[in-house]
């Protein structure tokens, strides 16, 4: 039987739920404005010399070149970011104006730079500053805003030096606080840290982007060599790539860190099952289900893995229990029916395999298990062999399900059919000879 791999968990806690682009890793700069939209706004009349998009990017790089110490921060209107650029009423001007006003003010009491950045967002740089100083100017900005109207904004800082980001990619790592902000809702302000990378490296791997995944968060470890979640995030990826080495030990990293953490532990599960080592891949599964018990992958994974091993009894508990935390779960249904199967439970087997069909109803494995099983039951041998066709005309790449088939003719002295069945069966793999060898004595003496 032909098994779907395993997927690795993600985090739960950090950002989005798991994480594809081909997202190159370099700053954003070339993300610009439409000037012309500036040009003809009230923004333009208030500040004639405002500079925008990669102008003003290219500018405050070419001023800090020189600088040791900078912040950078990212003020976006909150709200604003489903509104097309096109499609930009006055009131939307007048918001945007109001909030370069509070910006403004704050740059000229504080000798910083700003700009546009995009139609909804503001850059600013600060030399010389330091975080603290950087989230009191954050909340300056949101009260001279609050002065003038009720809209708010959300905030993104980063700072130079941070570990080994160059100057021109500071701006980016304000940009991925910002995406941080999100997720403590509006009017929110965020300093770029582990969980700031840890977010944007979910990003790049539901994007597609695993190797940019693994860059952003083996930077986040550098931030916070002790981020169980970070760890947990790269070994998905090196399991993905297939580095099972690399994965295993990202895992373990995360266990050492934090014995408790259970899908660490269902992680290097998985891993074991992957490279073949189902004892120990067993002792982490049983692990992580002590930890926390209610985990459906858990108790899927280990019931499967109890089945695989011989074992459909231990098995059958925890495929009923991984049932009641997700009763849509076909396959989980479809690994119980097997379970009960293998221990003769036939009516239990039964039961399991018509409710994946009630779900699923080309569901090949549970139909060919049912022909199969209502044979033995004594079934009408039509109504059986309808069930094993059916499977095959889903997956007529299965022996099994052929080998099924054939024993189904052969009961009903189609001799001809059935010997089609067993040799089709031969031919992929599953072991036919006697039964072929059977048929072709039978048809010699008929003949």
């Amino acid at each position: 039987m032909t098994h779907k791999k395993p997927e690795l968990f993600h985090h739960r806690s950090s950002s989005q739920q798991f994480l594809f682009c081909k997202s190159d890793s370099k700053p954003k700069h070339d993300k610009v404005v439409d000037a012309s939209w500036v040009e003809s706004s009230r923004l333009s009349k208030m500040f004639p010399d405002i500079l925008v998009g990669k102008n003003f990017v290219d500018h405050a790089m070419t001023t800090l070149d020189s600088s040791t110490k900078f912040e950078v921060m990212i003020v976006r209107i909150d709200n604003q970011k489903h509104k097309e650029k096109t499609k930009v009423v006055d009131n939307d001007i007048d918001l945007l104006a109001d909030v370069a006003k509070a910006v403004d003010t704050i740059c000229k009491n504080e000798n910083g730079m700003w700009g546009q950045l995009d139609h909804d967002m503001f850059g600013c740089f600060f030399s010389g500053k330091n975080q603290t100083l950087s989230l009191e100017l954050a909340d300056k900005i949101k009260t001279g805003l609050a002065e003038l109207r009720n809209e708010t904004v959300s905030i993104g800082i980063a700072s130079f030096p941070t570990i080994s980001f160059n100057k021109d990619q500071i701006l980016d790592n304000a940009r991925k606080a910002l995406n941080h902000a999100e997720f403590f809702g509006l009017d929110s302000t965020v300093l770029f840290d582990t969980v700031s990378l840890n977010i944007s490296g979910d990003n790049m791997y539901q994007k597609g982007d695993i190797d940019g995944a693994i860059e952003e968060f083996k930077a986040a470890l550098m931030l916070d060599p002790s981020n169980v979640n970070v760890h947990n995030s790269i070994g998905v990826c090196y399991g993905i790539l297939g580095a099972y080495e690399k994965a295993l030990e990202a895992f373990e990293e995360a266990i050492r860190l934090d014995p408790d953490e259970a899908m660490a532990l269902y992680n290097a599960g998985l891993v074991n099952v992957l490279t073949d080592n189902s004892e120990k891949a067993l002792e982490y599964f049983l692990d992580a289900d002590r930890k926390e018990e209610d985990i459906f992958d858990v108790a899927f994974q280990t019931g499967r893995l109890y089945l695989e091993m011989g074992k459909p009894e231990q098995g059958k508990k925890s495929l009923e229990k991984a049932v009641r935390l997700n009763p849509e779960s076909g396959l989980a249904l479809r690994y119980l029916g097997e379970c009960c199967a293998a221990m003769n439970l036939t009516d239990e087997a039964i039961s399991a395999y018509k409710k994946v069909i009630r779900q699923n109803p080309n569901d090949a494995e549970s139909l060919s298990a049912l022909g199969y099983l209502f044979d033995l039951q004594g079934e009408n041998p039509e109504i059986t062999t309808i069930f094993c066709q059916q499977s095959i005309d889903i997956a007529p790449e299965n022996g099994l399900f052929r080998y099924r088939l054939g024993n189904l003719y052969l009961k009903r002295n189609q001799l001809e059919d059935a010997l089609e069945q067993f040799q089709k069966a031969a031919d992929m793999g599953y072991d036919s000879k006697e039964l072929i060898e059977k048929i072709q004595k039978l048809m010699l003496v008929a003949s």
